[in-house]
């Protein structure tokens, strides 16, 4: 079987996710009848629109600031691409990983196959690679920001004791997951073992040979890569930093939303809800975009914190009506627009080509 250095977009199926998304939504609207769908109604009818907005521009920076700190990595390795598409590209991977559950794998692999096909002179391990890096990059403030959410909550909260044992549980996960992941980005062994497991697993159901050659050598190519982008410091520092800011935006918007409510809730508190949350959001679970399981988590930790569980309730609804809904709708759009570019360029090139001869 022919290997080449090409990688497809990941597919979507559209009445799976339908359903899926209409059984998630069926059990969230049972949860929420069930802790009082009235109270929860009269909590939502006292949001304030001015500061809402501000829900939606913060969910809008923390996409715009991960995009900035991927577009610092790409340019280390030579990647020219605007910051507009590296956006879109973003939140376009974020759309696939909403719909299709499969531990923010479809989301990457969009944004691998939009920066190779759109970047000019662009190789498939050094688009892989510039995925890789900001996904370690941005993985670093998320961590710290749980375990100092953590921290306050043991000092300052009584908080139930099953809460505190999700969110250790969950930071203990993130924390391994991420070691693991650095590991395999930087051991030449460990990636080529994988490989390999896969490699043997497709040639067996598919009874086809596969170039194990090749697939070697962009394993090396990639681990090439990466160490190169270890030597630029300064430039992941900056990209460091972006992650941050966008880490931050990211729990404004939890923030913003209980202001939104007139709700008061610490931001150290939600450092931590926010962070557990976002791990189950990434685990492979059947629901698309963890809808209707994350909501219930959600409401149920910060009715944990102190909140009075309708407005919990309110105020998961609507981060989620913002950060789920509008963003994967932009994503939908934006990856609609990729594909029409990325099927321009490839029409353009091979006019091109038919020209020259």
């Amino acid at each position: 079987m022919a290997v080449t250095h090409e990688i497809r977009l990941p597919t979507v199926q559209p009445g799976r996710s339908a359903a899926l998304i209409g059984l998630g939504l069926a059990i969230y609207l049972a949860y929420i009848y069930q802790v009082g769908h009235e109270e929860v109604a009269e909590s939502l009818s006292n949001v304030n629109p001015a500061i809402f907005s501000a829900v939606i521009l913060l969910s809008l920076m923390n996409m715009l600031f991960n995009a900035l700190s991927w577009k610092k990595v790409a340019e280390q390795l030579n990647y020219r691409v605007s910051l507009t598409d590296m956006f879109l590209m973003y939140i376009s991977g974020y759309f696939l990983n909403n719909l299709i559950p499969s531990g923010s794998f479809s989301g990457e692999t969009a944004r691998i196959y939009f920066l190779d096909k759109i970047a000019a002179n662009s190789r498939l391990d050094a688009s892989s690679a510039t995925v890789a890096a900001t996904r370690i990059i941005t993985a670093v403030p998320f961590i710290l920001g749980m375990m100092i959410g953590l921290v306050y909550l043991i000092l300052f909260y009584e908080a139930p004791t099953w809460a505190l044992a999700t969110c250790i549980l969950m930071m203990i996960f993130a924390i391994f997951v991420g070691v693991l992941f650095v590991v395999i980005c930087f051991t030449d062994g460990w990636l080529q073992r994988i490989v390999d497991v896969i490699i043997s697993l497709v040639e067996r159901l598919s009874s086809q040979e596969i170039d194990r050659e090749l697939c070697s050598g962009l394993v090396a190519q990639f681990h090439k890569s990466m160490k190169l982008l270890t030597a630029r410091r300064l430039s992941l520092l900056i990209s460091a930093f972006w992650a941050v800011v966008g880490w931050f935006s990211m729990n404004m918007v939890a923030f913003a939303a209980f202001k939104s409510l007139g709700v008061e809730i610490s931001v150290f508190a939600i450092f931590a809800v926010y962070a557990v949350v976002i791990v189950f959001q990434t685990l492979p679970i059947i629901l698309p975009g963890g809808v209707g399981l994350v909501d219930i988590i959600m409401t149920a930790l910060f009715s944990a914190v102190g909140v009075s569980i309708h407005n919990a309730a309110a105020v998961t609804i609507l981060i989620r009506l913002v950060q789920l809904w509008f963003i994967t709708a932009l994503g939908g759009l934006s990856t609609i627009h990729l594909v029409r570019k990325v099927n321009h360029n490839h029409k353009q090139k091979d006019r091109a080509a038919t020209k020259s001869f």
